[in-house]
Order: structure tokens, then C-alpha cells, then sequence
């Protein structure tokens, strides 16, 4: 378990039982139950991004796919836009 001020050393996959080292991240939401400023983030090895992604898509929640690393330039772009509208 990760406690509230660890880091895990990589990013692990998402799916069930596999511990390979996430390339992609899905990031998606159940509109039934989530708002559409919420998102939430699987991870996934090569080998399981498309099982992923169709299990999702089969049940027609809303998700794109980006590269695991993106995630940080997403977090940073989101960050600097809280940013901003705090100051304004």
C-alpha cells in the first residue's frame, strides 16, 4: 500500500494480477454517476491497453487513451489553470 506522502518507484498497470510497467493511461468516467469534470485514470502495459480500453468502451463510458507520461504534462496544464483562475 502506498501511504499519502510515497511515490511509487513506476507506474504499474492497472489490470488485474499483471505488475509491467504502464505505458498508456486511460483516463475515463461513468456519466451515469460522474460529473464531466471528473475523470478517472487506469494504467496499462502494452500487452493490456486495448483490454482495457474495450472493456470501457463496451460499456460506452466516455475515454481517451494518451501516453503514461502525459499524464504529467495533463497535471501540469490543469495545476496552472487553477492557478490562474485563483488569481484572477
Amino acid at each position: 500500500m502506498i501511504g499519502f506522502d510515497e511515490t511509487p518507484e513506476r507506474l504499474m498497470c492497472s489490470r488485474a494480477g499483471c505488475r509491467e510497467r504502464a505505458t498508456s493511461r486511460i483516463e475515463w468516467r461513468n456519466p451515469k454517476i460522474h460529473t464531466a469534470d471528473r475523470v478517472k485514470v487506469w494504467l496499462a502495459c502494452d500487452e493490456h491497453v486495448d483490454f482495457l480500453r474495450e472493456f470501457l468502451a463496451a460499456r460506452d463510458f466516455p475515454l481517451r487513451v494518451v501516453a503514461a507520461d502525459a499524464a504529467d504534462e495533463t497535471d501540469q496544464a490543469a495545476q496552472t489553470a487553477d492557478e490562474t483562475e485563483r488569481q484572477a
